[in-house]
């Protein structure tokens, strides 16, 4: 039986992980809609999420990784033993004292991040106080899962977050059947989001302990954990610039958008993180481990960015172009048919994910889908820095990231949220363009605004940005220049679906298993052009396709 390889066990966690994600998105458009009581809780769980990715995944993988990985890899059980310990400490009591200060100064954090007044304020409030619990549980986690990615374990950490959205569907499932209002199921989310954490943990934790005999709290000062902190601060840069980034979208959302505007973004921000993290990060992530151990050979680094690159580029063509071109039913599939189905049967009493926030949040995918390729591809290229020691670079690059995803982000929401949505129609696009748009002040009306999509066009251009910034840097880096000379054949293949799938989905969509139909025909097509270009799926590393 051919042996599995790490990206394709990171994929199959990950796909597990997404999909009950996309599951957990769907009982949140049921049972909380896209208004008031939905925004709180987005911005609950985005304040203790940054810091979360601050401390965790992210920043581990540049630091903690590599250096723990060649311990693991030169067979220095003990010296790995006794880093993952001091590393694990660390994180423990910075994560103790971080939700300490979140719960204690939730009051000040959103009236600082948030435009938010009354009822919505205090729910918001409440919300991250108990959100903010869960913080410990997921960056410990984040180490577990850098311990097991290092011994090649991949598949349990990255499909640990199923139980994790399994708490948080079911208890919006108890939370629909018994018909709670909405800021009550926005309470009983959030505790189950703690239930959740506390269990992603707590299933990692049994192997870890098998493959790190030596655990026990420490704080013992090392060369190995002297080289992990100082890739860490400069690591932690990195992460805080992007996570400052995704912050901001957020803080902008709710400080000036209408209401709808910040679960609009999340609900479209889900959609766009699948392919990303299927195709780019599991890739990324298992290419990380071999480049580490393989740093001194410059020449494998090449060869192996090089394939990794031409592997995601394939699926984020075709994803990208769909996201453009079949955003509405694609939406209309995850979120508009379940809610009408249950308010068939007699389950719900009202809709609270109607048409216009189907075309909204749509429309917010394709502005995403824009910067799908360039998004996916610069993990490979950041997470191979990162293998080669290179963090401060990444780190100035994500700083240009977040001045150009703010620049465009601003330039764009003020304007498109003067364009509301009335079913499938967008109105007001005769106000466009408006200098008012910056200073106006905007009355709540009830209606679905396209300001969100303005966001996500800013997030596309600074992916773009982003690639092009890393790129360069890498090629800086092996001294040679990445060959991409496939990247047109893609795009004039990603061109070709998309113009089929447009032309299908005219067809009027009259169920879930249309988009099925959208969808196979561009991606036969898609294959077809690829095939005929000569374009292959791509096999291991050192093989022609």
């Amino acid at each position: 039986m051919p042996k599995i390889r790490g990206a394709q066990l990171v994929a199959a966690g990950i796909l597990l992980s997404r999909v009950a994600g996309i599951v957990r998105e769907i009982a949140i458009s049921v049972a909380l809609g896209n208004a008031a009581a939905a925004d709180a809780f987005r911005v609950a769980m985005r304040v203790p999420n940054f810091l979360q990715n601050l401390l965790g995944e992210g920043s581990l993988s540049a630091s903690f990784v590599p250096v723990y990985a060649g311990l693991v890899e030169k067979g220095k059980t003990r010296e790995a033993d006794g880093l993952a310990s001091a590393v694990v400490s660390l994180l423990a009591i910075a994560t103790s004292v971080i939700v300490l200060l979140l719960v204690l100064l939730a009051g000040p954090i959103v009236r600082l991040f948030t435009n938010f007044e009354g009822d919505k304020y205090d729910l918001t409030v409440d919300l991250t106080r108990i959100t903010s619990v869960g913080i410990g549980f997921l960056v410990i986690a984040a180490w577990c899962l850098g311990i097991l990615n290092s011994h090649r374990s991949f598949f349990l950490s990255y499909a640990s977050p199923v139980i994790w959205n399994i708490a948080q569907v079911s208890m919006l499932v108890v939370a629909t059947l018994s018909a709670w209002t909405e800021f009550d199921t926005a309470l009983a989310l959030a505790v189950a989001m703690v239930i959740g954490s506390a269990l992603q943990l707590g299933v990692q934790v049994p192997k870890v302990l098998r493959l790190v005999r030596g655990l026990r709290p420490n704080l013992h000062k090392t060369d190995a954990l002297t080289d992990v902190l100082t890739r860490f601060l400069p690591a932690v840069g990195a992460r805080g610039v992007v996570q400052i980034s995704s912050l901001m979208d957020t803080v902008l959302a709710a400080s000036f958008l209408l209401d709808g505007g910040v679960s609009s973004f999340t609900f479209a921000l889900t959609i766009y993180l699948l392919p990303i993290s299927l195709f780019g990060f599991s890739i990324a992530v298992s290419e990380l481990t071999e480049m580490s151990r393989k740093s001194d050979s410059l020449d494998i680094v090449t060869e192996r960015v090089t394939h990794a690159l031409r592997r995601v580029a394939i699926p984020a063509g075709f994803v990208s172009m769909a996201y453009v071109v079949a955003g509405r039913p694609i939406i209309d599939a995850l979120y508009g048919w379940p809610s009408r189905l249950l308010l068939h049967l007699g389950v719900l009493d009202e809709l609270k994910f109607d048409d216009g926030d189907v075309t909204t949040v749509a429309i917010v995918v394709g502005a995403f889908g824009l910067g799908l390729p360039a998004a996916i591809s610069a993990r490979i290229v950041q997470n191979t820095l990162y293998a080669l020691g290179e963090v401060k670079g990444p780190a100035r690059i994500a700083v240009a990231r977040l001045l150009v995803g703010i620049a465009f982000g601003v330039l764009f929401m003020f304007q498109l949220d003067l364009l509301s949505v009335d079913g499938r129609e967008i109105v007001g696009a005769e106000n466009l363009p408006s200098l008012s748009a910056y200073t106006a002040d905007r009355v709540q009306d009830g209606q679905s605004h396209l300001g969100a999509a303005g966001l996500a066009l800013g997030a596309a251009a600074a992916a773009w940005a982003e690639f092009v910034l890393l790129r360069v840097l890498l090629a800086r880096r092996l001294g040679k220049r990445i060959v991409t000379g496939w990247f047109a054949q893609i795009f004039f293949a990603s061109v070709a679906s998309g113009v089929t799938m447009y032309l299908v989905g005219k067809v009027s969509i009259v169920s879930p298993l249309d988009v099925v139909v959208v969808l196979t025909s561009g991606a036969i097509i898609y294959g077809g052009v690829l095939w005929t270009v000569g374009i292959r799926p791509v096999g291991k590393v050192g093989k022609r396709p």
